[in-house]
Formats: structure tokens, C-alpha cells, sequence
């Protein structure tokens, strides 16, 4: 399990999808998505890396096939 910051987690799992900062915080605490704040306010993605790798392969194969 490893941290991202929601803008880094943007660019590995959903890149170029246009999707805000601020909808991932609200993932996170909507329980969509896994995550923490930390003492100083600012929010961390919690991932796990075999989910990672399966929706980054997931986007390539769909980038691919143009959809």
C-alpha cells in the first residue's frame, strides 16, 4: 500500500480524464476511494498496487481500442 496526492493519482489512474482534485477528496470521503487526511489538512490517496496496474491497464486497453 503506498500514498498519492489526489493530483498524482489523477495522472497515474486516470490520465487526461479532466477530472479534478476535488472530486477525488470527495471519493475519498464519499468511501468511493481510499484515503486519509493527514494532521495538516492535506488529503492522501491510499493505494493498493495490483488494483493500480489492473485500472492503468484497463485505460490503455481502452485508449487503444479508441473508446
Amino acid at each position: 500500500m503506498r500514498t498519492l496526492k489526489p493530483q498524482d493519482y489523477l495522472d497515474e489512474v486516470y490520465p487526461g480524464a479532466g477530472i479534478s482534485t476535488k472530486t477525488v477528496i470527495n471519493w475519498i470521503k464519499r468511501g468511493k476511494v481510499r484515503g486519509k487526511q493527514t494532521v495538516t489538512g492535506r488529503w492522501l490517496v491510499l493505494v493498493n498496487e495490483k488494483e493500480t496496474s489492473k485500472v492503468s491497464e484497463l485505460v490503455q486497453m481502452m485508449e487503444a481500442s479508441g473508446i
